[in-house]
């Protein structure tokens, strides 16, 4: 189907290019490098900092990071300890805690001082993990897909309006002894301890499920930035929401069964700035029309003053592991 998609587009350009013509030297092009910040605390006693350089569309090269930078780092009003580390990247000490103002500002030589503000939030539990076999029909692949499913809880707070990511980690594992009978006892299993971020398929869940096959024939995807996929408690605001995640079918022999990784669930509560970002992120990556030129590219929206980044609180909660058994 991506075959169609990318013909379809390949039309429309030839016909773009037919009936308008722009004159356009990037080199005219008037701009100035700006400080790229990024800064995304939580609850806690440290706080990563990062800094760069931008690079003017005028210009070629790389963004560079940004040593020996001038930064305050406040909570609630009260300045904490910034530390370099090298590379651009710095860590203000302060013991911070859900509801804590943050206020962040940095200045660089021959750069405009660059400023935001953000709040620590609380994190939203998740439940246990539960996990099935479905068989789903594809907006994208236009037939029907076997996968596993997820599914995990959560309450929303009902006197907030709230913004939301989810991920879905899988751990990879093997047995301790040199048995191969049935499913091995827990003390018979390692688990790595490196997780690897899953694609999740939105099909089934209607809160991530922002496209169907008319969007895909316009060139629009629906995998969100980095397979971080947020949403709004819009649909749900006060109550109690599960999420059904939707996975590709990996399987490894354990005895007379095929089983899964071990998965787990992220739940992250983020801030409005945080959600803003990543979707308008999300949007650029996922549209195939706007990389060819066809439609308007929604500008990035941060909220660092005078620069480029974000600074955006988060919380984050964690499912307990789960593994699914494959009997058949």
């Amino acid at each position: 189907m991506k075959q169609i998609h990318t013909l379809f587009i390949i039309a429309l350009s030839v016909l773009a290019l037919t009936s308008c013509r722009d004159d356009f030297d990037i080199k005219t092009v008037k701009a100035e490098p700006r400080v790229i910040l990024y800064c995304m605390p939580t609850a806690g006693d440290t706080t990563a900092i990062q800094l760069m350089r931008s690079l003017p569309v005028n210009q070629t090269g790389q963004v560079v990071p940004i040593d020996g930078a001038r930064i305050s780092y406040t909570v609630n009003g009260q300045p904490a300890t910034v530390i370099a580390e090298g590379n651009g990247r710095y860590k203000a000490v302060a013991r911070q805690a859900v509801g804590d103002r943050i206020g962040i500002e940095a200045e660089a030589d021959n750069l405009p001082a660059v400023s935001a503000q953000t709040t620590i939030l609380a994190p939203v539990p998740v439940s246990d993990v539960a996990t099935k076999e479905v068989t789903v029909y594809s907006d994208y692949w236009e037939e029907s897909e076997n996968y596993l499913q997820l599914t995990a809880s959560f309450t929303d707070p009902a006197d907030t309006k709230d913004y939301y990511a989810v991920q879905v980690k899988s751990l990879l594992f093997w047995r301790n002894d040199d048995s191969y009978g049935d499913m091995p006892d827990p003390d018979e299993v390692i688990v790595d301890t490196t997780a690897a971020v899953c694609t999740v398929y939105t099909e089934s869940d209607p809160v991530l499920r922002k496209l169907n096959s008319i969007d895909y024939d316009f060139g629009y995807d629906n995998n969100d930035y980095e397979n971080f996929y947020v949403f709004t408690d819009d649909d749900f605001n006060g109550k109690t929401y599960t999420l059904h995640l939707n996975l590709d079918r990996n399987v490894a022999p354990v005895g007379l069964h095929y089983v899964s990784p071990y998965y787990y669930v992220e739940l992250y509560h983020i801030t409005p700035e945080f959600y803003h970002f990543v979707s308008t992120i999300g949007s650029i990556e996922n549209s195939d029309l706007a990389k060819a030129g066809l439609s308007n590219i929604t500008p990035n929206v941060g909220n660092v003053r005078n620069g480029i980044g974000m600074a955006a609180g988060f919380a984050l909660a964690k499912s307990k592991t789960v593994q699914h058994v494959y009997y058949e």
